[in-house]
């Protein structure tokens, strides 16, 4: 196929092959054409007749496509609810646990658990929890995984005096991800209540965590067994997935890189104070997911010569403003009503706690975007440059205020975020479109 003349065969198999799918209409066809097909946009737009036919179904793409985003979406709210889980988590058990393993150890614990946490969640929801039927996905290489998990989580049980406690914390949040995949996110939050009301009580944490991370392990193991959904197609790129796992990786780096916060060392502080960021970044994470449906839909009818310049105020753009809104808005209620109950909380009555865990929120999702539209060298950069200041910050910058280096390096980063973003999403024709629909 050349690119003044292309033959409508080989530019139907280059579609297929780049979306992996039939093509929803003659702009997204015309957008793979030339982007990998080297077709100018004139030619690529004659080849209706060509391209167009391989949707054999054409009344089932719209509910197939329907299908995938809600199985998105449910992969970010698993994701979140596991997340937010976690962080009560940390938030009620610290007290106990610091006085049964010592304050230095948990700190130490939880250093080396929430990074890999989120690390692992980034890796399990590129490689299959984002995709449809991503459990079912899951099983078909479960050898595989297991001998990966079982790797890492010898390799933490080996690390002197920590690794055992954080192997254990890192199985039960990450478990508790598959686990909220499957629909049980009830049925596992009832399981960290219940060992909430175990540690209160003084029962040995060695011992609850253990039958707990025995319990997470083994609904896991029915959750995937007994997966159901369409057949499992193809999972995502393994590069892709650790790309993404180095950023999760990363991105949890920068929440405990703050030694000023105290992660395991006052009690239930910072982990309240964590809770409104993370519901808050759900919601306008969740609100992000219109991307998928929102953005093609307001490109059609627009000539491909128009869609690849400037629309300020664009669909893409609406989707980000309303997902700051949403993220902004209930970020403040939720901080203001812990604010109030701060006498209770352990000192998360301190402000500069929930601006420094709002604005690592704010980088997370900006970062999360970049990642998701398929601009993950940035998302990588981003990252590894916000750990870098919030490190550097707290070795060099010798002030007392909680969450100084948190606040100075998210507020860095989203910068760096963010400017790249707004340009892209202004221009949302064939740079967008691609990212969007290319997988």
């Amino acid at each position: 196929m050349t690119p003044s003349q292309p033959d409508g065969a080989p530019a139907g198999g280059i579609v297929s092959a780049r979306l992996g799918r039939p093509p929803q209409d003659l702009l997204e066809a015309a957008v793979v054409l030339e982007a990998w097909g080297g077709v100018p946009s004139e030619a690529a737009l004659a080849l209706d007749p060509a391209v167009l036919p391989a949707r054999a179904q054409p009344a089932s793409a719209t509910p197939r496509r329907e299908a995938e985003e809600e199985e998105g979406r449910q992969s970010v709210v698993a994701e979140g609810v596991a997340l937010l889980v976690a962080i009560v988590a940390v938030a009620t058990w610290a007290g106990p646990l610091s006085r049964q393993f010592g304050a230095v150890t948990l700190e130490h614990a939880l250093r080396v658990a929430l990074p890999l946490t989120l690390g692992l969640q980034w890796t399990l929801r590129s490689r299959y929890l984002g995709r449809p039927s991503g459990l079912r996905c899951l099983a078909e290489e479960r050898g595989r995984v297991l001998f990966a998990a079982g790797a890492l989580f010898l390799s933490l049980v080996l690390v002197p005096r920590v690794g055992p406690l954080a192997a254990v914390l890192v199985l039960i949040w990450v478990g508790g991800t598959l686990l909220a995949r499957r629909g049980w996110g009830l049925a596992y939050a009832a399981l960290v209540v219940g060992e909430s009301a175990a540690l209160a009580t003084h029962v040995p944490a060695a011992r609850s965590l253990f039958w707990l991370a025995s319990a997470v392990a083994l609904g896991c193991a029915i959750a995937v067994a007994t997966a159901r959904g369409p057949l499992p197609e193809a999972p995502g790129r393994m590069r892709r997935a650790l790309a993404a796992g180095a950023i999760g990786t990363l991105l949890g780096g920068l929440l405990v890189g703050d030694q000023s916060l105290g992660w395991g060392v006052h009690g239930a502080f910072p982990g309240l104070a964590l809770v409104p960021s993370v519901i808050g970044s759900l919601w306008g994470g969740y609100h992000l997911w219109q991307f998928h449906a929102a953005v093609p839909r307001g490109l059609r009818g627009v000539p491909l010569a128009q869609a690849g310049g400037r629309i300020p105020r664009g669909p893409a753009t609406q989707i980000l403003l309303g997902a700051l809104a949403r993220f902004v808005g209930v970020t403040t209620l939720l901080s203001l009503l812990v604010l109030a109950a701060g006498a209770r909380t352990q000192g998360t009555d301190r402000l500069g706690l929930f601006i420094a865990f709002g604005c690592a929120a704010l980088v997370c999702l900006f970062v999360s975007l970049h990642e998701s539209l398929g601009y993950v060298r940035w998302a990588f950069f981003v990252a590894a440059a916000s750990l870098a200041v919030e490190l550097a910050i707290d070795r060099w910058v010798h002030l007392q205020i909680p969450g100084l280096a948190l606040s100075v390096a998210s507020a860095f980063g989203t910068l760096l975020a963010l400017a790249p973003l707004i340009g892209r999403l202004r221009s949302p024709g064939r740079m967008l479109a691609t990212a969007l629909w290319i997988r």
